[in-house]
């Protein structure tokens, strides 16, 4: 490969292919796209790449990833999610950065397996690349459509019985870690919420929040001191779930959790979330059953609509409560508005 020593536009490297590659992107100041394999960070430094980009993330820069997605790496991409936004395009084979609009990066592999990287900054060039990158963005696969597509390409209607206490845990937490869009949960008995904090299920739900997951948690407790307790317990420790309170006692007791609205986790009230404990006297179910998925839906959004209506109304009865102790008075108040041109003196 040639190179103008004049202008500098074409440059190729084979050596601190880490060390380059961090000092290139770190020159960002809009943006950056890119094409990504799945081996890309084989080879470079993961940890300090991945540190480098969601710093350019919390300045602000607009990060874009098309990457071919496999299956047995799809589990690989959540990480980035925090800082970029995926989309898939098929038979993605080449690893290519694009910055600012403004410089080319590509890496490059010889039949000795040694790596190197090529480096463009001629203006024509680059932006014929932009607009490649744009034209495949624009027809690409999102992330999260990908991972559906997988998961019902997968999955076949299944209906499994739980009773032991580790099984259940490990169906809680895989399904937490592997949800790409939404986490619902239903907790009959606020004292099932306070165990489930004492096991870290809540932390994974708040971890899960973090990665732009949106998590809901409707809860049941009348005890107004207790319920106070839990709204502090969510302010200081899990502010991004998104918490209702219901005032009347549901006719289930059941703890339910739905995942993506693709699956869900109705766990028994006699379910013992005790560390030590190997079984329980009642069964869990852990289903994709469509039917009894659109029905534990419809009920979860029912209930939300109504909780968020039940604390609407004792928000104004607290209101009202507050000022029912002044005597005011019914009065009028008049004023006459009225506005005058000043005349300048000639």
């Amino acid at each position: 490969m040639s190179r103008n020593p004049a202008s500098n536009e074409i440059s190729v490297a084979s050596s601190s292919i880490a060390k380059i590659t961090l000092q290139t992107i770190s020159r960002a100041t809009a943006g950056i796209d890119c094409f990504l394999a799945s081996e890309f960070f084989s080879y470079v430094d993961s940890n300090g790449l991945s540190l480098k980009f969601l710093d350019l993330k919390k300045k602000g820069l607009k990060l874009r990833m098309i990457s071919d997605i496999g299956m047995k790496q799809a589990s690989l991409y959540r990480g980035f999610l925090n800082y970029f936004e995926i989309r898939h395009f098929d038979k993605i084979a080449s690893n290519i950065i694009l910055i600012d609009d403004a410089e080319f990066v590509m890496f490059l592999k010889k039949n000795n397996d040694r790596r190197r990287l090529l480096r463009i900054s001629d203006k024509s060039f680059v932006s014929a690349q932009q607009f490649l990158f744009n034209s495949l963005w624009s027809i690409a696969l999102p992330y999260k459509e990908k991972i559906k597509e997988f998961e019902y390409d997968k999955e076949k209607s299944f209906t499994k019985n739980v009773s032991k206490s580790y099984e259940i845990r490990n169906i809680i937490r895989k399904s937490i870690t592997s949800s790409i869009d939404e986490i619902l949960v239903l907790f009959s008995e606020f004292e099932v919420l306070i165990h489930s904090k004492k096991l870290g299920i809540l932390n994974l739900l708040e971890e899960a929040s973090k990665n732009g997951i949106r998590v809901r948690t409707i809860v049941y407790c009348e005890n107004k001191k207790v319920k106070d307790e839990i709204r502090d317990s969510f302010h200081d420790n899990f502010p991004n779930i998104s918490v209702q309170y219901l005032q009347k006692p549901l006719q289930t007791r059941m703890t339910t959790m739905i995942f993506d609205r693709r699956t869900f986790l109705d766990i028994s009230p006699d379910f013992n979330f005790s560390r030590n404990l190997e079984g329980a006297k009642g069964l869990s179910v852990y289903s994709n059953n469509e039917i009894k998925l659109n029905s534990l839906l419809s009920i979860f959004e029912f209930l939300w609509i109504q909780s968020d209506i039940d604390n609407q109304k004792v928000i104004k009865e607290a209101y009202f409560k507050l000022f029912k102790g002044f005597n005011l008075r019914d009065e009028n108040y008049k004023r006459s508005w009225k506005f005058e041109m000043s005349k300048k003196k000639t």
